[in-house]
């Protein structure tokens, strides 16, 4: 184990505001942490009933050591004597420890606060448990981080929900009216019903501010931590598990913990995408991706870490869908390892324990020993931030009370084109600045706030360049609002798309079965089709169209249309900047190429929006020529490392482009073996052929000599 560096932080007191400087020790490798469990290769306890004897018992972190973990968690849920030779032992290796204490909020999915999160009691209540919770944490060597919140936040409905006396205070006080009770009667209010779904939503984190203080005050040095939910939290809880469109990640905001950690695991179950998708769940890295991307968002926004519950292929969660396919996957851990970091992610845990089979425990090794290699550069090197970013639309999902999860389809085609991909909330469009990307991405949005709207027709005007799939026409009182209407040079579009409810859950130890499905569904194979046959932008169109958007034209440039006379692709222009409308949903003939197998349709699809953005001049740090390997780069001033991961192709060549990081390329080796790795310059970019198998990954250094 490599040793830990110091460094000299100014850490101030959440509580009383005063400033003391502290050492806090940053670790000089990547943080990856485990739990105590049996090994399935190598030497440690293999799982047998009764004592492990300390020899065992070091043997077994001394494996876990040399499959590139870093840490441990707590507790081990082994008896006392056994777990204080695992502690002794890890710290005497420089093992960091991850801890959990349990949710100290006090409050969970199914009820309100109790006491309210408006009362001084509440306050005095999380104190209590916050001193119970940290006093075994004193003798704690090495201690990292601490969860302390609730498992996957988010409202299951509204029966956690608080009316209550200080509920009903505190929102007359932020809205100047008497809270409403009854959902049902604010349904047709628009007003109304915003605010009571955000000033529900808004109590979580309410708490948690005073939970976040009070654990400051109590010991600053450790990290706290909190786990997000797959899927509630990032557009998917509608029909799903919260029933309602209530909670989203950055909504809640970030300035309650230090590390969110998040989870979501398409190879070891499903990953709660909606309808027909669910059965057919490609790409399989779509709504990782797009997940993902929305905690990139929190974290960047609120200068917080990252984190990823990696899963293994172990029955302690994922006993129902063990079988030999999966088996059979072993690169699957490292695979969704190296996306996590190579995402942002700057701690892994395992979810949950070490993998029960011997090939995916080695290959997780394997690639955790090659992550290792990269010390503690990637602490301090920041994913890229992407020259495009696709909106998160807040007030539509409210509003319109429906799912925005599907569309990471969208979102993926997207990166898959373009090369880097990045969610901007609309909370976060503040500006006409767009907090400096190039680009906006536009998918399925009906609704934005006027506010909003204004803005991005200004991001337009000043040069910026929009690409679209509909053209939002309602603001934030679902009243007809035009802005955009304006600048795209079309009116009357709407985000039409298949309905598609359910998640279709793919046991193996039980028949495969719907989850939270409504009955009477509308039925998915009936839709509506069209055909394009053109060139558009030297890129020829042979596809069928799924979804089709009619509209009618005002000042756009048609640039191609269907075979029933409807404007496909169209470009307009206002003042420096341009926008792009595609005609048809692309998530809907996106996911229809997979359906039939097309391969040349989902290439089309790409091409086309590849020429799109060539053809507004924006380009990308970083590209792949090869859609099913994914490419990604964390930099500094100084140095860069280039993640190449193939996830789902036996069509192992790629070419990856590379443009305008902070710093002028002159060297690029290879993690593995600290090999020079040859690369063509090209004026402003270079360009190097790889070859990565299926599964594998290829880890790069980029210097700048």
């Amino acid at each position: 184990m490599k040793p830990w560096t110091v460094l000299w932080l100014v850490m101030s007191c959440a509580a009383g505001g005063a400033a003391g400087v502290e050492s806090v020790e940053v670790p000089a490798f990547f943080p990856a942490v485990t739990q105590f469990s049996p090994v399935p290769s190598g030497s440690g306890w293999k799982g047998e009933e009764g004592p492990v004897s300390e020899e065992i018992l070091r043997a077994t972190i001394d494996n876990i050591l040399e499959h590139g973990f870093t840490g441990l968690e707590l507790p081990t849920h082994r008896p006392p004597e056994e777990e204080a030779v695992l502690l002794e032992y890890a710290r005497s290796k420089r093992m960091i420890i991850s801890y959990h204490a349990g949710a100290l909020e006090g409050f969970g999915r199914t009820e309100p606060p109790n006491p309210c999160v408006y009362t001084s009691e509440y306050a005095e209540a999380v104190r209590a448990r916050v001193s119970a919770a940290l006093e075994s944490l004193k003798a704690v060597p090495n201690l990292y981080n601490v969860f302390t919140y609730q498992d996957e936040p988010f409202h299951w409905g509204p029966q956690s929900f608080g009316f209550g006396e200080a509920a009903r205070v505190e929102f007359q006080k932020r809205y100047g009216y008497e809270l409403p009770v009854d959902l049902n009667a604010i349904s047709g209010n628009p007003q109304q019903w915003l605010d009571v779904i955000n000033f529900q939503s808004a109590q979580f984190p309410d708490g948690w501010h005073q939970v976040y203080g009070i654990l400051k005050e109590t010991n600053p040095a450790f990290k706290v931590t909190m786990t997000h939910d797959s899927h509630n939290t990032f557009g998917g809880g509608c029909t799903s598990h919260s029933e309602l469109a209530i909670d989203d990640v950055f909504y809640w905001g970030g300035d309650f913990a230090d590390l969110f950690v998040f989870d979501i695991y398409p190879y070891m179950m499903f990953d709660f995408r909606f309808g027909r998708p669910s059965q057919l769940p490609m790409p399989r890295i779509s709504q990782t991706h797009y997940a993902f991307a929305q905690m990139r968002a929190l974290t960047r926004a609120f200068k917080k870490d990252l984190g990823f519950w990696v899963g293994t292929y172990n029955p302690a969660w994922f006993g129902a869908f063990l079988c030999p396919e999966l088996a059979a996957m072993h690169w699957s851990e490292r695979e969704m390892s190296m996306t996590a970091v190579a995402q942002g992610a700057n701690y892994l845990l395992t979810g949950y324990k070490i993998p029960v089979n011997a090939g995916h425990w080695e290959s997780l090794g394997a690639g955790l020993r090659l992550l290792q290699k990269t010390g503690g550069r990637l602490l301090n090197m920041p994913k890229v931030q992407a020259r495009a970013c696709m909106l998160f639309p807040r007030t539509q999902y409210i509003q319109l009370q429906r799912e925005y999860f599907n569309v990471g389809l969208s979102f993926e085609l997207f990166l898959r084109a373009f090369g880097e991909l990045d969610i901007l909330h609309e909370d976060q469009v503040v500006d006409e600045t767009l907090e400096g990307y190039e680009l906006l991405v536009l998918f399925d949005l009906d609704l934005l706030p006027a506010a909003v709207m204004a803005r991005i027709a200004g991001f337009v005007r000043n040069g910026g360049t929009v690409i679209a799939d509909c053209v939002p026409r309602l603001n934030e009182a679902k009243e007809p609002a035009a802005v955009l209407e304006e600048v795209f040079g079309v009116s009357g579009m709407n985000a039409n798309r298949i309905a598609r409810y359910g998640h279709w859950v793919p046991y193996k130890t039980q028949p495969p079965a719907w989850a939270n499905r409504p009955q009477n569904t509308p039925d998915e194979t009936v839709f509506t089709v069209d055909k394009v046959n053109a060139a558009v932008l030297d890129v020829a169109l042979d596809l069928q169209l799924v979804s089709p958007r009619p509209c009618t034209v005002t000042t756009a440039e048609l640039l191609a249309q269907s075979a029933d006379g409807v404007p496909v692709v169209l470009r307009g222009r206002a003042g420096k900047g341009q926008v792009f409308l595609l005609g048809f949903s692309l998530q809907d003939t996106y996911f229809q190429a997979y359906e039939d197998n097309n391969d040349a349709a989902r290439a089309q699809l790409v091409g086309l929006l590849r020429a799109i953005t060539e053809s507004a001049g924006v380009q990308p740090h970083v590209r792949s020529s090869n859609p099913d390997i994914e490419v990604s780069v964390r930099a500094n001033d100084r140095e860069a490392i280039l993640f190449v991961i193939n996830h789902e192709t036996v069509a192992s060549d790629v070419t990856v482009e590379l443009r305008e990081l902070p710093f002028e390329i002159k060297s690029v080796l290879n993690f593995e073996d600290g090999r020079p790795v040859s690369f063509i310059g090209e004026e402003e970019r270079i360009r190097l052929d790889l070859s990565v198998p299926l599964g594998e990954v290829r880890l790069l250094h980029l210097l700048p000599g």
